[in-house]
């Protein structure tokens, strides 16, 4: 249904790409490490294509797409709908955990 595309030089995408492939239960989510449609990942950076209709997310879209497939994050996804609640999710962040990445600039 979907494919989460991460860095795969980033320990902490890494680690966030695993969480998520685990709490993934009705397996809508496939882990990949290549490079996404748009081009090569930056730092911290997620993209989630969705195979159905080939459309791109990245930033919080991307959050907001995976946590609303995710059953432990769906509520999440729900406030992430709320202006406020996004621009915290999206605020100086590509992805995962932004300037908390490995990768340095």
């Amino acid at each position: 249904m979907y494919i989460l595309f991460y860095n795969k030089d980033c320990k902490d995408c890494e680690k966030q790409a695993k969480i998520t492939g685990r709490l993934d239960w009705f397996h809508r989510f496939e882990i990949s490490t290549a490079n996404p449609p748009t081009g090569k990942l930056q730092i911290g950076e997620i993209a989630v294509l969705d195979k159905r209709n080939h459309k791109i997310y990245t930033g919080g879209y991307a959050s907001r797409r995976i946590c609303l497939n995710i059953p432990l994050y769906f509520l999440i996804g729900l406030m992430m709908y709320f202006p406020p609640i996004f621009k915290l999710f999206d605020k100086n962040k590509a992805g995962c955990n932004g300037s908390s990445c490995e990768i340095k600039k």
